[in-house]
Formats: C-alpha cells, structure tokens, sequence
C-alpha cells in the first residue's frame, strides 16, 4: 500500500529542496491508509511526538525499503493514542450527565475532565508552541462527544484557548485551571445547566480571577 517515497529533502540557500514531494508522499499515504482503514488513519503522522516535531517531513523521509514499516510503526502510535483517549472519554462523559452528577458536583466534573484531559495531551509535547494545538483538538473532540454541537465546541474552545496561549508559552499547572473553569462555565452557560452555590459562598480564586463566576455574594 505505501509508494515509494521520494529522496529526503535538502537544505539548500535557505530552502528545502524535495519538501514538495516529500509532503506529497505523505498525502498519497494518507489516502491509500484512510481508504484502507477509515478517516481516523488520515493522520497517521501525528502520533504523540511526531507531528509536533518541526521538520519532521524533512528529517525523517524514510528509505523506499524502509517506508512500509516506518509507515506502520506510525500508525500503530497514532492509533494506540486514539483508542487510550477513546477510553479516557468512555470513563469521563458518564460523570458529566447533570442526572447522575447533581447540580452541586456538575462543575466540579467538568473541570476535573478539561483539566485531565489536557494533563494528558500535553504530557509528551516538548514544545511550548506545540500543546495548543493540541488541546484545542481534543477539548472540540471532548465537547462534540459531550453533544455539545460542532460550531459551538470550536467557539468555546478557541475562546478559552486563547490567543495568550500562541505564541511560545510553556503551559502552567494555573493555566490548565483557569482553562477549564472557563470552558466549564461556558459550556454550562450554553446548555442552560443550574450551577448550585458553593458551600460557604465565598470566592474560590484570589487575586486572579476573583470574584469567581460561581459565587454569588459579590
């Protein structure tokens, strides 16, 4: 199924010379797997520490006697990190259900699964300017798979990924809360959800972010 691949590109007076068809072979290799296996196989390059990695088409065309197994080797990688996310989902969405979690334990599941699941994403990124991606892509995936609809999940994750986050910004453990607390409030303001008062009813974020969304003594 995998074509020969081109000459690995060369570096040349500030260019790349072959990046062109070296992109092309990847396509022509994502065609041939996602018609094979199904559009999950598309992005068969994109395995945790792959796509993130800059020049990878340039650094790493393999040998035409190479390709098939190196292309196989990727593919396993990508799928075993789709089917461990599959999972991660199949555990977290039950406990978002309003009917099983409550009012008063709502929030407080949304953010544990945001803030989890972008533990998890950016775990093997080593660039500071890769994870956004990355959790943009899995937090829509989370929200769709939540029944929140396509557009609106964009939306609501791009604003609470936002543009601070662009540009060659390590990821902080203050981050990833103040993201989920974000994306958790608008994801329960767009479904209508009642977010009972904290116990006490004091503001829980002090100085930033204070007062919090979800007190209403202020």
């Amino acid at each position: 199924m995998v074509p020969a691949p081109p000459p690995v590109p060369v570096w040349r007076e500030g260019w790349w010379i072959g990046e062109s068809e070296a992109w092309a072979w990847v396509d022509a290799v994502s065609m041939a797997l996602s018609d094979r296996y199904g559009p999950w196989a598309y992005r068969w390059y994109w395995g945790p520490g792959e796509g993130e990695r800059l020049g990878w088409v340039t650094e790493r065309i393999p040998a035409p006697a190479e390709a098939p197994a190196f292309v196989a080797g990727s593919l396993l990688v990508w799928r075993r990190w789709l089917d461990s996310l599959a999972e991660r989902f199949d555990r977290l969405l039950p406990l978002l259900d309003p009917a099983q979690a409550g009012p008063g334990d709502i929030v407080a599941a949304w953010e544990a699964a945001i803030a989890h699941l972008m533990r998890t994403v950016v775990a093997p990124v080593v660039d500071d300017d890769g994870w956004q991606g990355w959790c943009r892509l899995v937090l829509r995936w989370f929200l769709t798979a939540a029944d929140v609809p396509a557009e609106h999940a964009e939306a609501l994750v791009n604003s609470a990924v936002d543009k601070r986050f662009d540009h060659w910004v390590p990821l902080t453990a203050a981050d990833i809360g103040d993201i989920a607390e974000r994306l958790t409030r608008d994801v329960l303001s767009l479904t209508g959800t009642v977010v009972a008062a904290p116990d006490g009813n004091w503001p829980d974020t002090w100085p930033q972010g204070w007062p919090s969304w979800r007190a209403t003594n202020t």
